[in-house]
């Protein structure tokens, strides 16, 4: 889900057309970027007064919604700005958020589905929901587990280490295979985090518990990898191309839901967008 857009169209019909002043000064200068606008540019973007108009950058340059450089005298954001993207970034309950549509996506395909977290080198689970099938992955909400041979894990690693050094020093030391199909080496786990980057989403067959086998995306922000989501089943009763199937409906799922400025891992060589 993508936040629209506003315009910093004229102020006609606002009701307050003194902070909608400001806020279309602040719009206007976000889209500017780093190098920012004079007062010259920015009354003539807003078709505003000068004189006018500068009452407002000065108010808002006193609350540090935006600054002004001493060399040029172009104004740019501020560090208030920041400081109430900060504050909605923590009130956003991004897993609440999510869980709607796990669960929907859990009745929809009839597995297993999860939420967890990223918590130094291992996986929090958030969230269960059970499929209606007799036997399930053994999982349960609060439980930890290493992240290197998880989907989850690997979708998040993959987005949180770009270089194979930082990611051996972490998790190089004391690497130990869990079971038979997972990567002996750390330097075949990385391979492992590195498909997932490059595939836009995680899987495990069988490489944390023997039967059981899983495909993951992750929610981005700027930060890193937010959470991620996966589908679990039992490997006796589905094949790799069958797993691989549920990856546009999980996606399809979750992107209906991710607000901005959160996204989701997708193919390392497609473009994000806005």
């Amino acid at each position: 889900m993508k936040a629209p857009k506003e315009p910093a169209g004229p102020t006609q019909g606002s009701a307050m057309p003194s902070v909608d002043k400001a806020l279309r000064a602040l719009l206007t200068l976000a889209d500017a970027g780093p190098a920012g606008l004079s007062l010259n540019e920015l009354s003539s973007a807003l078709n505003l007064n000068k004189s006018s108009l500068h009452v407002t950058l000065s108010a808002l340059k006193f609350r540090g919604f935006i600054t002004q450089r001493s060399d040029t005298g172009f104004y740019g954001l501020g560090s208030s700005i920041h400081t109430l993207y900060q504050s909605y970034i923590n009130n956003l309950d991004i897993i609440g958020i999510l869980r709607p549509a796990v669960r929907q996506l859990s009745v929809a395909l009839n597995e297993v589905c999860h939420i967890s977290i990223l918590d130094d080198k291992e996986i929090l689970y958030l969230e269960r929901i059970e499929s209606r099938k007799p036997i399930q992955a053994g999982t349960s909400v609060g439980m930890r587990i290493p992240a290197t041979n998880t989907a989850m894990g690997r979708i998040m690693l993959a987005h949180r280490y770009r270089a194979f050094p930082e990611f051996e020093a972490k998790f190089g030391e004391g690497y130990r295979q869990p079971c038979a199909n997972a990567p002996a080496s750390i330097e075949g786990v990385w391979e492992r985090v590195r498909e997932a980057r490059q595939a836009g989403y995680g899987l495990d067959m069988e490489e944390n518990v023997p039967g059981v086998v899983a495909i993951s995306i992750a929610v981005l922000d700027h930060s890193g990898p937010v959470a991620a989501v996966s589908v679990a089943t039992l490997a006796n009763e589905i094949t790799r191309e069958a797993l691989l199937a549920y990856e546009p409906s999980l996606r399809s799922a979750l992107a209906d839901v991710v607000p901005s400025p959160y996204w989701l891992s997708r193919p390392e060589d497609t473009p994000r967008g806005p």
